[in-house]
C-alpha cells in the first residue's frame, strides 16, 4: 500500500470511531475486511489512527468532527504534514483536497495542548502553566517502547548484543538501571529468541523505576496484579517469592506463562482465595486511575474521561486502599502506585491515608511525569507503625 492509501485507510477507520466503535475494535474490523493489507501496512494505519486521536483537539475534531476526512486533514496539519502531497486521488489515496480544504484553520492556544479544557485546569493548578503545557506537549506523540531486561538471566549488554543482530537497536534508559528504550524495529522484538528464553519483558521504564524502589521483605503480595508487570519487576529484581492477586482473575490469566518464561517464583491468589486476615511484609497496591499518565498509548481515554469519572476513581482508590492496607504486618511497607499525572488521584490520596490510618508512616514519594524516555507515574512508600 502506498502512504496516500494509508490515509484512505486511516478515514475508513475515523469513520467506524467517530460512529462510536472503540479505536481498537475499528482496527481490527478494517483489517478483517481488507486481508490484502501486510503486516506493516496494518502497523502504518494503526500509527495513524492513533496520531489523529492523541491530537484531535488540534486536528479540528474536538469536541465535534465535521467529517473523518476532516479530521484526517487536520491531524496531518497538525504534524506538520502537508496532506496535499497524500490527497492526489491516484490510486487508491483519497480524492485531491477542494478549495476549502486548502485553507488552514487558526487554532487557539488551549487547542494546540490536545487535551480537554477541565484537564488543563486540573494539571496547571497543581503544576503549573508551564510544566502543564510540556506535559500536554509530550502527550501528543507516540510513547516509547521499553524493555526491562531480567538480570537473573542476562545483562544489559548481553541483551542489547542479542537484539542488535536482528538490527533492533536500544539505548540504556536512564530512569531504571534495568530499562532499555526501543529504537528501530519495536513490533519485532517479542519475536527474538530472547524473548522466548525470559531475558526481557516489555515495560515502561517509569514502571520499572517504581518497582525498583519499592523495599522487599519478607511476604511479598502485589494487591492489584492487573497482567503482573510489578510482580514480575519484583521478583526479577529479589528472587523473592511473590503472591499476585486481583479481584478480576481475568487479568491475571497471563502470569503464570510469563512467570515460568522469566524464571520467577509468583503463586497466583484467586479473589476468593485471599484471607482477610492474612499478613504480608510488603503490600503493593497498583491502584486502577484515569491511565492519564499513559495517555499516549490509550489516547481516547483523555478524551472520554470526565471530571465526575475522576471523583469516582478516586472514591473507588480510596476503597481498595482500606482493603489493602489491612493486609500490611506491624512494621512492614505498603507501596501506593498510579499511572496517574492527577493530584487527586496521587499526592491527595498519600495525605488521605496519612489521615485515616494514623499507623501508617510517610516514608518517600515521587512523581514520574510523561516524558520522552517514560510515562507518568506516582509512587508513595509507607511504613506500618509497629
Amino acid at each position: 500500500m502506498t502512504p496516500g492509501a494509508h490515509v484512505a485507510a486511516k478515514i475508513e477507520v475515523l469513520e467506524a470511531i467517530l460512529l462510536g466503535v472503540p479505536a481498537e475494535k475499528a482496527l481490527t474490523n478494517w483489517g478483517r475486511g481488507n486481508r490484502f493489507a501486510g503486516s506493516k501496512d496494518r502497523a502504518n494505519i494503526r500509527d495513524l489512527v492513533f496520531q489523529a486521536i492523541r491530537c484531535r483537539r488540534s486536528a479540528g475534531a474536538w469536541p465535534d468532527a465535521s467529517s473523518a476526512r476532516a479530521w484526517a486533514i487536520g491531524a496531518l496539519r497538525a504534524n506538520g504534514v502537508d496532506p496535499a502531497q497524500l490527497f492526489t486521488g491516484v490510486g487508491h489515496s483519497p480524492t485531491e483536497l477542494k478549495a476549502y480544504e486548502l485553507k488552514t484553520q487558526a487554532i487557539l492556544e488551549l487547542d494546540a495542548w490536545d487535551i480537554q479544557d477541565w484537564t488543563a485546569q486540573e494539571l496547571k493548578m497543581f503544576y503549573g502553566d508551564t510544566k502543564a503545557r510540556e506535559m500536554a506537549q509530550v502527550l501528543r506523540h507516540r510513547a516509547p517502547i521499553s524493555l526491562r531486561a531480567n538480570l537473573q538471566k542476562t545483562s544489559l549488554a548481553e541483551l542489547q548484543s542479542a537484539l542488535a543482530r536482528a538490527d533492533i537497536i536500544t539505548s540504556v534508559n536512564p530512569i531504571c538501571k534495568t530499562a532499555l528504550t526501543v529504537h528501530s524495529n519495536q513490533r519485532r522484538v517479542v519475536l527474538q529468541e530472547a524473548f522466548a528464553k525470559g531475558w526481557f519483558e516489555l515495560q515502561d521504564a517509569a514502571s520499572q523505576a517504581v518497582a525498583a524502589a519499592i523495599p522487599i521483605e519478607g511476604r511479598v503480595l502485589d494487591y492489584c496484579a492487573g497482567g503482573g508487570g510489578k510482580a514480575l519487576a519484583l521478583a526479577g529484581r529479589s528472587g523473592a517469592k511473590i503472591f499476585a492477586h486481583d479481584v478480576n482473575l481475568a487479568r491475571m490469566t497471563d502470569i503464570s506463562t510469563r512467570a515460568v518464561r522469566g524464571g520467577h517464583d509468583i503463586e497466583v491468589i484467586l479473589p476468593s482465595a485471599l484471607d482477610p486476615m492474612a499478613q504480608f511484609n510488603t503490600v503493593v497496591c497498583d491502584l486502577p486511575c484515569t491511565g492519564s499518565g499513559a495517555w499516549r498509548r490509550s489516547p481516547e481515554g483523555k478524551w472520554k474521561l470526565k471530571e465526575s469519572d475522576l471523583k469516582k476513581y478516586c472514591e473507588l482508590q480510596r476503597n481498595i486502599l482500606a482493603k489493602c492496607s489491612q493486609h500490611v504486618a506491624a512494621g512492614g511497607t505498603l507501596a501506593l502506585i498510579t499511572c496517574s499525572i492527577f493530584q487527586a488521584e496521587n499526592q491527595l490520596q498519600r495525605d488521605f491515608l496519612l489521615k485515616s490510618y494514623p499507623e501508617l508512616s510517610f516514608v518517600m514519594d515521587k512523581q514520574y511525569l510523561p516524558s520522552t524516555e517514560n510515562d507518568g507515574l506516582y509512587l508513595a512508600i509507607f511504613k506500618k507503625i509497629k
